[in-house]
């Protein structure tokens, strides 16, 4: 998903958003990953399979249903996972001038959209030039980012820590979660205490490394899920003693079980 060429024409008061479609390729799917940045605020808002976005240090996965904030002047890339994406529209990108931006979270986030701001998002998806065109879609933009500010952040972000060696373990974990290397075995591989290990993880992430992995291990799955995976097999790969405890935390977490995320998805 790669940005649009800003260039010919930033955004400003005058000019404060565009809503630009994306499309799925004659594959079904957009594995590309593109680290930019822009005085623009970005969202992203899929429509079928999942977008996975890093920015600011931070890893979150984005169903249909989800929006992905990055503020203005914050690197950032995201890719599309999906085996079932059908070739066409896949999802849209809008972009804010930094005007728009000071009421919105300061930090990258996951969004839940609420059912008023799923309608209004309906609506501009109608507009002929992706923006506001006149003083009453105008409101209605703004209507929608008030709508974005109160909206409940989604629980699934991962926080990379600073610290060069917990930053390697983290990416590790991240890459393949299934690894079952508890804290005492990864305070020996990175040469630090476990008691160094578990404060400064703490204090870099927010979580501890037992809660780090659980979400590191959804958001795999849910990107195996979105892949054409089975529960079961996505449950196997990522370590779980049972499908039914990797179903138990995938509802704890998220609310809903593997199956109904994926209407497709098979037990």
């Amino acid at each position: 998903m790669h940005p649009p060429p800003f260039e010919e024409r930033r955004l400003s008061a005058d000019f404060p958003m565009r809503l630009t479609p994306t499309h799925a390729g004659l594959s079904g799917t957009d594995k590309g990953k593109h680290i930019h940045c822009h005085p623009e605020g970005q969202m992203y808002i899929a429509l079928q399979g999942l977008i996975v976005l890093e920015a600011g240090g931070n890893r979150t996965v984005l169903p249909p249903g989800r929006l992905g904030w990055v503020p203005p002047q914050m690197a950032h890339g995201a890719s599309v996972h999906g085996s079932k994406l059908r070739p066409g529209l896949a999802g849209y990108t809008l972009h804010l001038a930094p005007s728009l931006c000071d009421a919105l979270p300061a930090q990258p986030q996951v969004l839940r959209l609420s059912p008023v701001a799923s309608a209004l998002f309906e609506r501009m998806r109608g507009w002929p030039q992706g923006a506001p065109a006149d003083a009453a879609e105008h409101r209605l933009m703004m209507v929608f980012l008030d709508e974005i500010g109160r909206a409940e952040p989604d629980p699934l972000r991962l926080i990379m820590p600073r610290h060069p060696r917990l930053l390697a373990m983290a990416t590790s974990i991240a890459e393949n979660p299934a690894d079952e290397t508890d804290l005492d075995g990864w305070a020996e591989r990175i040469g630090l205490s476990r008691r160094s290990v578990t404060r400064h993880f703490r204090a870099e992430t927010g979580m501890s490394l037992v809660e780090w992995r659980q979400i590191a291990r959804l958001q795999k799955g849910m990107e195996l899920l979105t892949a054409g995976e089975s529960v079961t097999t996505v449950a196997m790969n990522l370590g779980y003693d049972s499908v039914s405890s990797f179903i138990a935390l995938f509802r704890r977490i998220l609310g809903t079980t593997p199956a109904k995320f994926l209407p497709w998805g098979h037990v």
